[in-house]
C-alpha cells in the first residue's frame, strides 16, 4: 500500500486515471455481462462483487499509471544524467557505488523512480553510455512492471466475472413459475364449482 501512497501524493493525475479507467471498465463488465445473460437479473451480491472487484482493480490501475507515468521522464532522466556526468572523461568507469549515487539523484529530482528502483548497479559504464544504459533498464523494469499489473487485471476481472454470473439470479423463470401455479389453481377451483353445479 505503500507505493501506492507514494503515487498519490507525487502524481493525483495517477489516482484520478486509475480510477476513472477502473470506474469504465467495470460499467462495462456489467453491461457486456448483462448483454450476454439477458434471462438473468442482478442480486445484491452481484453488486457487492462488483464493489470488491473494484477495489482490487483501481489498486492496480493506480499503480499501473504511476509505472507509465515514469516511462514518460526516460528521456528526461537521460538528459540529466548526460548533465550530471558530462565533466567525467569517458576513460573513466563507473562503480556500483557511482551508479548508485545517479540513482539517489534521479529519485531526488522524480520521487516515484525512487520508490519502484532502489538499486543500481552499473559497474564499468563510462560518461559515454552509461545515460543510456540506466534509461533503457527503466523502461525494461516499467515494462515488466506494467506486464505484471495487466495480468494480475486479468486474474481479477475473470474471477470477478465469474462471480458476478454465479451472484444472478433467473428473476424470469421464476416470476413464469409462480404465474404458471396461479393459473392452475384457479383452473381447480373452477373445476370444483362446476362438479358441485352438477351434483
Amino acid at each position: 500500500m505503500g507505493v501506492l501512497f507514494t503515487i498519490i501524493f507525487h502524481s493525483i493525475g495517477n489516482l484520478f486515471w486509475g480510477i476513472l479507467l477502473t470506474l469504465l471498465g467495470i460499467f462495462l463488465l456489467y453491461f457486456l455481462i448483462r448483454s450476454w445473460f439477458v434471462h438473468r437479473t442482478f442480486t445484491p451480491l452481484s453488486f457487492i462483487v462488483g464493489g470488491i472487484l473494484f477495489l482490487f482493480l483501481a489498486f492496480q490501475s493506480v499503480l499501473l499509471c504511476g509505472a507509465i507515468t515514469i516511462k514518460s521522464y526516460s528521456e528526461d532522466v537521460k538528459r540529466a544524467i548526460d548533465v550530471w556526468v558530462q565533466d567525467i572523461p569517458e576513460s573513466v568507469q563507473f562503480t556500483q557505488q557511482d551508479s548508485q549515487v545517479i540513482l539517489d539523484n534521479i529519485s531526488e529530482e522524480w520521487p516515484l523512480v525512487g520508490y519502484f528502483v532502489n538499486m543500481a548497479d552499473f559497474s564499468g559504464h563510462t560518461s559515454a553510455n552509461i545515460a543510456e544504459a540506466m534509461t533503457d533498464e527503466l523502461c525494461s523494469y516499467m515494462n515488466w512492471f506494467i506486464f505484471r499489473r495487466v495480468a494480475w487485471s486479468v486474474l481479477f476481472v475473470l474471477l470477478g466475472t465469474a462471480g458476478v454470473i454465479g451472484s444472478m439470479d433467473y428473476e424470469q423463470q421464476r416470476s413464469s413459475g409462480r404465474r404458471s401455479t396461479s393459473r392452475g389453481s384457479y383452473g381447480g377451483g373452477r373445476t370444483t364449482r362446476r362438479k358441485r353445479y352438477d351434483d
